[in-house]
């Protein structure tokens, strides 16, 4: 009936995955493997029969070994068709996990594009030379907020000179320029100096000595 009028649409069957094609053949070599098993298990029987024995049931034990060489032949074939299958369907899923990290990549993209729309390093460059000047500005400005107001701050020493010299006059009676002079270092009282050019002392004794103290020989004394 079905070839006559067709299936329903709803009724269709679903392709097979990959992933179910794996599953079948993965089903297919474990069967395999346990009638492999069981040969196994009877030429283990026939290799522990008595030798009168063994050559009756040569022929069958022959059999049984050309059943399991197809049999392993038949896992061989599923064991690479089951390869083939995971490589194909790890590469399907690595599509779809490329494709989303394009998907990524675009759209962080386009973020990026849209957020240093109005950055650019010019303009960056300016907005931090612009912070610069104001920074100094606004330093200047500070300097100037800090200076005293109400006050002659442009004096000189001339200034200072007459104000000290003014001072002493009203306080000490001193004449206009006396402390700016006593304000001068003292003259140094300079000792004469004998002909050899040291200073020339005396002990209390009157005996002359040398700056170090010791006895002077009189020039007469001396010899060539």
């Amino acid at each position: 009936m079905n070839r006559l009028f067709g299936q329903a649409k709803g009724s269709a069957v679903p392709k097979p995955t990959l992933n179910d094609t794996a599953s079948t053949i993965d089903s297919r070599v474990e069967t395999l493997n346990k009638q492999i098993a069981s040969v196994d298990q009877e030429l283990q029987a026939y290799s522990r029969l008595p030798p009168a024995k063994k050559a009756g049931q040569k022929s069958r034990a022959m059999a049984l070994l050309s059943k399991k060489k197809m049999y392993e032949r038949q896992r061989m074939t599923l064991e690479g068709q089951a390869s083939n299958i995971g490589a194909t369907a790890f590469a399907v899923s690595n599509i779809e996990t490329q494709k989303q990290i394009f998907t990524g990549l675009k759209d962080a993209k386009k973020q990026l594009v849209k957020g240093y729309k109005d950055l650019k390093p010019d303009k960056v460059e300016s907005l931090m030379d612009d912070l610069d000047d104001q920074l100094l500005d606004q330093e200047e400005m500070n300097d100037m907020f800090s200076r005293p107001i109400g006050q002659d701050t442009y004096m000189t020493d001339a200034d200072l000179e007459n104000e000290l010299a003014g001072l002493a006059e009203q306080e000490f009676g001193m004449e206009s320029n006396a402390m700016y002079n006593d304000l001068h270092a003292p003259s140094v009282p300079v000792q004469p100096l004998d002909a050899g050019g040291a200073a020339a002392s005396t002990t209390k004794d009157g005996v002359m000595v040398d700056e170090f103290g010791l006895p002077k020989l009189p020039a007469s004394g001396m010899r060539n």
